[in-house]
């Protein structure tokens, strides 16, 4: 125990390190730990792909490098009554193991990543991303039309926060170490380490950046690569196209840049209000009429399926044929049609992905929206080109574009998505014509996300005063402790050991550990402090814990309001409040993390525009 003791103060002293050296070191373990898991993650997704593909009959042969059904079924044939029941059986099979072992797993896994950072501390569970995985790979690999972006946020999330917990850090630096961690995840997955690491930044506000997490996300980003590359053969992901500077940035082609922007957005809004009414639709349905949770993915799938059948472009991410997309070439799997009517038909296959990834992940299926909307952003670019045909330019400058203005719009993410798609292409031309389309689109989009967890802006710092919280809390709303309790802490009672509760104290990786009675009523608590001072006094670490010093720990009942917990803090000059219920039995703790938290989400709730919430 005295050895373990040691080794987490070894760990702790991190955290007093200079900025650069700190981060260097953590970001470089964020981008280690994603990148393996992230790796993990893909190679279980194509072998769920591969055997989908040989179970729906379809005779394509999967590449090392491909992990999507679209290809498989589009290319290879496939016999629609196994690929419907293939779907359902793979969603259904996902969605058990979700609600039954981490039900924070379902739907796209960014905006829940998002969520936990604004308003958990960046606290999430490594079971989460653990499940996460799994469930992505089954569902996404059976032919559910998610994407992969999603899953390998959270995953990088959970992971960075994971790190974080083990490193003792503090709240502040845990959310800087979930955000690397998404850099580290997208990076391994996308290949796209400088655009990755704007993604983790920019993802979280939709008018702002957590820059004070890009240099760490940027260390994480770079060092997944440099560990993933090879794997692939340092091959991008989507096909190379030529490109002319001087045809680029003539009148003629940075007019056709703003229209592009004009005729994306309607679609990127429309993808967001259509994923936003499924979410809350699903959601509104089960609640109603009280059905089982894994209910709604499986009635989403039972509707997505019938257009995944009909349209097997509109299967799995999409990836599979994006290239035949970025290339042109999709249109040879299209009913022959040329000029308006082969865009009228690109817009409609563009619409149709768009509702079955709205009907699969926005009924809590587990997967992304990210590579969907890629796929679908693709076809509108090739479809402006065929519906106005523009000169010296060719169809394939507009299906990168058109993807990274509809994601860019629909998302908040026009920088990140930029980057993202000339990395990816390996043509770094493409970043500031992408640019330039997305910006128009985003700001005609408005405030609108796919991403509903994003706030406006990050808080102002300077707020953060006792005297500014208290009239906060009491100005903005009603909030009680019930919303934010930490109830994860272990707990001890006064005969067990002093070793116990070391033991309890560095497996949760908590600052104290709770004291309880045999009917579960609060003692008081033990510290860190409270224990080298027992184990000085002469106590050894078998010795019981009642007759170490356990401390009196201020204390609120559930149902009481958050200034209340903040005056019993002042009171007894803790950063932390017990909570009980009505018999004085122990419920969980509040710390001043929780409350910094909570406080950032209350200041974005009193600026959110009205409407929008």
């Amino acid at each position: 125990m005295e050895t373990l003791s040691s080794f987490l103060e070894r760990l702790r002293s991190i955290a007093p390190l200079a900025y650069a050296e700190k981060w260097v070191l953590l970001g470089s373990l964020a981008g280690v730990a994603s990148a393996l898991f992230v790796t993990g993650f893909y190679l279980l997704l194509h072998g769920v792909v591969r055997l989908s593909s040989k179970i729906i009959g379809s005779t394509y042969m999967l590449s090392p490098m491909e992990a999507d059904l679209s290809a498989a079924a589009l290319l290879g044939g496939y016999e629609p009554l196994m690929f419907y029941l293939t779907l359902l059986g793979g969603v259904l099979a996902s969605s058990i193991l979700v609600y039954r072992l981490a039900p924070e797993a379902e739907g796209h896994g960014t905006d829940a990543a998002i969520a936990a950072i604004h308003k958990r501390a960046a606290l999430i569970g490594f079971r989460i991303p653990l499940v996460k995985a799994i469930a992505s790979a089954i569902a996404v690999g059976t032919g559910s039309s998610g994407g992969i972006e999603g899953p390998s946020v959270q995953m990088g999330a959970g992971v960075g926060s994971t790190l974080a917990r083990l490193f003792r850090l503090s709240f502040h630096d845990r959310r800087i170490m979930a955000t690397a961690g998404i850099a580290g995840a997208l990076s391994a997955m996308f290949r796209a380490p400088i655009g990755a690491a704007f993604f983790s930044v920019e993802v979280l506000y939709k008018r702002d950046m957590e820059m004070q997490a890009f240099m760490p996300s940027m260390v994480s980003s770079i060092v997944s690569y440099t560990i993933t590359a090879p794997l692939y053969n340092y091959m991008n992901p989507l096909p190379s196209i030529p490109m002319s500077v001087t045809a680029i940035y003539t009148p003629g082609a940075l007019a056709h840049l703003v229209l592009l922007g004009f005729f994306v957005a309607p679609f990127s809004l429309l993808y967001v209000l259509l994923f936003t009414g499924a979410h809350r639709g699903f959601n509104r349905l089960v609640a109603e009429r009280r059905l089982p949770l894994v209910t709604k993915p499986l009635l989403g799938a039972l509707l997505a399926g019938v257009i995944i059948v009909v349209v097997p472009v509109a299967a799995g991410s999409g990836r599979g044929v994006l290239a035949l997309a970025l290339e042109g070439r999709i249109v040879e799997h299209l009913p022959r049609a040329e000029g308006v009517v082969l865009g009228l038909l690109l817009v409609t296959v563009a619409v149709l992905k768009m509702l079955a990834t709205s009907l699969s992940i926005g009924s809590g299926a587990s997967g992304g929206v990210f590579a969907p909307a890629l796929l679908a952003g693709s076809l509108l670019g090739l479809a402006y080109y065929h519906i106005v045909t523009p000169e010296d330019l060719a169809p394939q400058f507009f299906a990168y574009v058109g993807m990274a203005a509809f994601f860019g719009a629909a998302a908040k993410v026009p920088l990140a998505t930029s980057v993202m798609v000339g990395e990816m292409g390996g043509n770094y031309l493409l970043i500031a014509p992408t640019l330039i389309t997305a910006l128009i689109a985003r700001e005609l989009v408005g405030e609108r996300s796919i991403y509903e967890s994003q706030l406006p802006r990050r808080p102002k710092e300077e707020a953060v005063t006792a005297e500014l919280l208290l009239m906060l809390y009491k100005s903005a709303r009603r909030v009680l402790v019930d919303e934010i309790v930490d109830r994860s802490y272990p707990t001890v009672k006064p005969n067990d050991t002093l070793g116990k509760a070391l033991d309890a104290m560095a497996r949760s990786r908590k600052g104290l550990v709770p004291v309880v009675d045999e009917e579960g009523r609060l003692v008081g608590v033990l510290e860190p402090e409270d224990i080298d001072e027992a184990l000085g006094s002469g106590l050894g670490l078998n010795d019981p814990i009642h007759r170490a010093r356990v401390r009196l720990a201020p204390r609120v009942p559930l149902g009481s309001t958050i200034e209340v917990a903040i005056e019993r803090m002042i009171a007894r000059s803790t950063d932390y409040v017990a909570v009980v219920d009505g018999q004085q039995r122990y419920v969980g703790v509040i710390t001043v993390d929780d409350l910094n938290i909570a406080l950032a989400f209350l200041l974005a709730d009193r600026e959110r525009p009205t409407g929008r919430r």
